[in-house]
């Protein structure tokens, strides 16, 4: 049994009429996310595979500032997400589009810490935590690579006739029934990273989809 996010908590306490227009709202943003993945702008890109993963693995401090929106099989949320990545360590915040805050989280390989609705919880593994709290299944230790676009040497990979990494079918203990693709790469100084990703389980019947405002190495 899990303890449900403090979105849905905030829900429960609003009026039905308002919450349908809450709902409504969550539709269209999630809407717009999938549109945005669907119809990325042309980009000019060339580079070779190799090289471009290796400038990726290089990569190990960065932030990004973006939205996330979550489809479950019975439900749905949408936030704005900033992550901030330092070698093993991260700091996770999701918030609303008015500003508060749903959920934090960081750690690193070791620990992971994550507060919500005011609460704290605390595991050795962050993937359990996130199920503990939140219900979803989720490799989080595979983030940080799949937010770049970066493979791992055993993962299947579609390449882009660019050289950038079009679909990932990651291969890992926790990762059965994930693709992620990726659309719409921008240059972030000298590496070309994703701004629009899609991470589907068709299993879990789970779907996250991250749309990336700003990239910042560091």
């Amino acid at each position: 049994m899990y303890v449900p996010i403090a979105s849905f908590h905030f829900l429960s306490m609003v009026p039905v009429s308002v919450r349908s227009t809450i709902h409504f709202a969550l539709l269209i943003l999630i809407t717009i996310l999938l549109n945005a993945c669907a119809t990325p702008p042309p980009q000019n890109i060339q580079v070779n595979s190799q090289e471009h993963q290796a400038k990726l693995s290089q990569i190990q401090h960065w932030k990004l500032k973006g939205r996330m929106a979550f489809k479950g099989s019975d439900e749905k949320f949408s936030a704005n997400v900033n992550w901030q990545q330092i070698d093993d360590s991260y700091h996770l915040s999701l918030n609303t589009m008015l500003g508060i805050n749903i959920l934090t989280m960081q750690g690193d390989k070791e620990s992971a810490e994550l507060s919500t609705d005011d609460e704290q919880y605390q595991d050795t593994d962050a993937s359990h935590l996130i199920w503990r709290i939140t219900g979803w299944q989720i490799p989080v230790s595979q983030f940080p690579f799949w937010i770049k676009g970066q493979a791992q040497p055993i993962d299947k990979v579609i390449y882009a006739q660019s050289g950038v990494i079009e679909q990932l079918i990651p291969v890992c203990d926790s990762c059965a029934g994930w693709l992620i693709t990726y659309q719409d790469y921008h240059q972030v100084d000298d590496v070309w990273l994703p701004h629009n990703i899609k991470l589907n389980n068709s299993a879990l019947g789970n779907q996250i989809l991250i749309r990336v405002n700003q990239w910042t190495k560091q």
